[in-house]
């Protein structure tokens, strides 16, 4: 019996899907793709998107095995007792890591850029203690808030990318396909497993949605959708701030809302950037601390996940804190391993777990 009573729609389950899409990557995601490619960072971020929606179409496979089973199941019914239980640990790592990573994200964003006074403990609390809130309520109440929040989220993002069109200098992408190959390729595994990779965490929302014949479809023009509002970013921060700026600034599009004037009246509106950020980011770690909490549950047979939350509250925040020493130190370090992360969980593992799948189905056909 599934501990999970709640139930989404696909409507709702596609944008806490583009929420997790998009989340933090509409701030890092310039930084990160333009210090390795350059002025061709807007080329390789156009050759991600197939290959990244091939990783999409993998991780669905998986779920499409057992439909009503997320990935803590599988991995124990794919694999048995003891493997089952090392690919558990494996994810609910990466899902604890992950929580921690996005809630010191804010910290680090708000200090830094907003509130540069205020302890990072106070923002850390606070971002905490809204992220038990939410997850107390319950799935399908983060579902419908996802959709009340959406449109908002939308009309800053869009906003952002009209009003900086009259700043766009075309000539800032030259010289082009002057970037190494091999520094173009690794670029690419960015541009591919940041932000497709990370939706392993819906290997742990899929079974609790209401699917239909279309939800394949929706969930790939949704992806198709986001992965183009994240190269346009890319590509108005390539034209307007430069190479140098946007490898430099790792708030690159926080930058960018900076830079918006219009006739000396319609200026300073990166808050409304720093909301539509902080939205995306907390459904975001959200939804990766319900995949804790519950995954965590049933692999330790609880009856609920529900005592797990607050407990898991007070592990995130001394986490969050311990990730990292500075912002300078995960600007730095963690891009460059957490891609491997991304990698493994999103690819390596959901394709064993395909492979022993079929092995031992074909296996049991022939006995």
């Amino acid at each position: 019996m599934s501990l999970e009573k709640d139930r989404i729609s696909t409507n709702q389950m596609i944008i806490l899907g583009l929420f997790t899409f998009v989340g933090d990557m509409v701030l890092v995601y310039p930084a990160l793709m333009i210090s390795g490619a350059k002025q061709d960072a807007w080329i390789v971020a156009l050759i991600s998107i197939p290959l990244g929606l091939a990783t999409i179409k993998l991780l669905l496979c998986l779920a499409d095995l057992e439909p009503n089973k997320n990935i803590i199941e599988l991995s124990l019914q794919i694999l048995g007792k003891w493997a089952g239980t090392a690919v558990a640990l494996f994810y609910l790592g990466f899902f604890l890591i992950a929580a921690s990573t996005y809630i010191r994200e804010i910290e680090d964003f708000m200090c830094t850029q907003i509130y540069e006074k205020t302890p990072g403990g106070v923002i850390r609390f606070m971002a905490i203690f809204l992220l038990v809130y939410g997850v107390r309520l319950g799935l399908e109440t983060l579902g419908r808030a996802a959709q009340l929040f959406f449109p908002l989220f939308a009309v800053f993002l869009i906003g952002l990318l009209l009003l900086l069109t009259p700043d766009v200098k075309m000539e800032r992408l030259y010289p082009i396909m002057n970037t190494p190959v091999p520094d173009m390729l690794h670029t690419l595994m960015y541009g591919v497993f940041y932000p497709f990779g990370e939706l392993c965490v819906f290997l742990m929302i899929y079974p609790y949605a209401q699917k239909n014949s279309k939800t394949s479809r929706n969930i790939f023009i949704a992806l198709i959708i986001g992965a183009l509002g994240l190269n346009l970013i890319l590509f108005i921060s390539l034209t307007v701030l430069g190479v140098h700026a946007s490898e430099h600034q790792f708030y690159a599009a926080y930058i960018l809302a900076q830079k918006i004037n219009i006739a000396n009246s319609l200026q300073r509106i990166e808050a409304l950037m720093a909301t539509a950020w902080i939205i995306s980011t907390y459904f975001k770690t959200a939804i990766y601390y319900y995949a804790l909490t519950l995954g965590t549950a049933q692999l330790f047979k609880l009856k609920s996940h529900r005592p797990l939350i607050i407990p898991t509250g007070f592990l995130l925040f001394g986490m969050s804190q311990l990730i990292a020493k500075n912002i300078i130190f995960y600007v730095k370090e963690i891009p460059a391993y957490w891609v491997d992360w991304d990698f493994t969980c999103a690819f390596v593992l959901p394709l064993m777990l395909l492979i022993v799948y079929y092995f031992k189905k074909r296996h049991a056909a022939k006995v």
